[in-house]
This record gives C-alpha cells, sequence and structure tokens, in this order.
C-alpha cells in the first residue's frame, strides 16, 4: 500500500514569518507615523479618505502588519467617535481577511497538524472568553490571533463577537486619548494609566469569567 503523501508545513511557516514582521515593524517603529499624519491632513476633508483608511487596515491586517498604526493617522484627524468607527470597521474586516487567509492557506495540512497534541490543547483552551481577554491587552499582536484562530478553525461567530467588541473598546478608548493628548499638547500622557486601566480591568474580567465557567464544568 503507498505511503499517503505528507502535506507541507510551509504555509504554517509563512503565516508564522508574516506574524513576526508585522510585530517587527511596530516594535522597531519602522513606519514614520509623524510623516504620515502630515501628508494625511490635507486628505481629511476628502469623505472618500475615510473609506481608504478603512481598506488601509484591511490589507494591513490580512498580512500580519501592524494595522493598528492606523490609528495614529485616524485619530488626530476625526473626532473620537469617527476615529473609533473607522478602526472598529477596519479592523474588524482585515481580522476577518486574515483568518480566511490562514485558513485557505493551511488548509493542505490540516490532517498533520490536527495529529499534535499542541493543535489539540490549542484548539480546546482558545474559547470565547480568552480571544475577549487577548483582544482586550494593550499591545498584543492581533496577528497571532488572527491566524492562530483561522488555521485552528476556531468557530467563526464567536470570534468575530469577540473581534468586535475588542476592537471597539480599543478604538473608542485609544481615539479619546490621543485626541485629547494632542489637543491639549500632552502627548506624554497617551498612555497613562486612565488609558490603560480599563483595558486591563477588562482582560481581568474576561479570564475571570473563563475561570468561573471551567468550574461550572
Amino acid at each position: 500500500m503507498p505511503d499517503r503523501p505528507v502535506a507541507p508545513l510551509w504555509p504554517v511557516a509563512l503565516l508564522v514569518a508574516l506574524a513576526l514582521t508585522g510585530i517587527a515593524v511596530q516594535a522597531f517603529e519602522l513606519v514614520d507615523a509623524r510623516a504620515l499624519l502630515d501628508w494625511a491632513r490635507g486628505l481629511a476633508a476628502h469623505w472618500w479618505f475615510a473609506v481608504a483608511l478603512v481598506l488601509l487596515q484591511v490589507v494591513l491586517f490580512t498580512f500580519a502588519l501592524p494595522g493598528s498604526a492606523v490609528r495614529w493617522l485616524v485619530a488626530p484627524l476625526y473626532s473620537p467617535t469617527a476615529a473609533a468607527l473607522i478602526l472598529t470597521a477596519g479592523g474588524c474586516i482585515g481580522v476577518l481577511g486574515a483568518y480566511a487567509f490562514a485558513r485557505r492557506l493551511t488548509g493542505a495540512a490540516m490532517a498533520r497538524l490536527q495529529a499534535s497534541r499542541g493543535y489539540r490543547l490549542m484548539q480546546h483552551e482558545g474559547g470565547f472568553l480568552l480571544q475577549c481577554a487577548l483582544r482586550f491587552a494593550p499591545g498584543f499582536p492581533h496577528s497571532v490571533l488572527n491566524y492562530g484562530a483561522g488555521t485552528l478553525r476556531l468557530p467563526l461567530v464567536p470570534f468575530l463577537v469577540s473581534t468586535v467588541i475588542g476592537f471597539a473598546l480599543k478604538a473608542w478608548l485609544y481615539s479619546q486619548a490621543i485626541h485629547a493628548a494632542l489637543a491639549a499638547g500632552r502627548v506624554a500622557d497617551l498612555f497613562s494609566t486612565q488609558t490603560l486601566w480599563p483595558l486591563l480591568a477588562a482582560v481581568a474580567i474576561a479570564l475571570a469569567a473563563r475561570a468561573w465557567a471551567r468550574r461550572r464544568r
């Protein structure tokens, strides 16, 4: 009986490489946000520029590039409410793109991945409340969760709901903080305790609810 062909794992390696590239771009600040903001100020009055910013986030998040960096363009140019809507829309659509990209790319390798103990553990542990906690966590790389969820075939509805909640909360808090700090000339206050504590509290609540639910089983 001929041996079954072994599915290649290069798609998984590609996803990891893309995620690490995006993390490095953000960590080393390879994108000059100030120069982009200066360029964008003249375009903010056009209605289509908001749509372009949404589409830009979709592309960035789909390919694991730092889509969250777009907040530094959006928040100074629009009101906090408008900025939060733009960031949430672009982020959520981009996350769905990343999920679908990872799911499709790793299709041939699924049988091999599913045989691993690590795969079964991550699929069992990666529930809705943990996804919420990771979305709320300040600085957590979205690409890791997006590609991981697509690779693991996590249920789409809980994944999408946690994404919408996480992006909406972060977008609202960061947009308000950036808008207020720039208006007052206090850039150092952008990541003050007042800005971060609601996110940290949301992480703690999600993890506590997850622990309670596990004990109730």
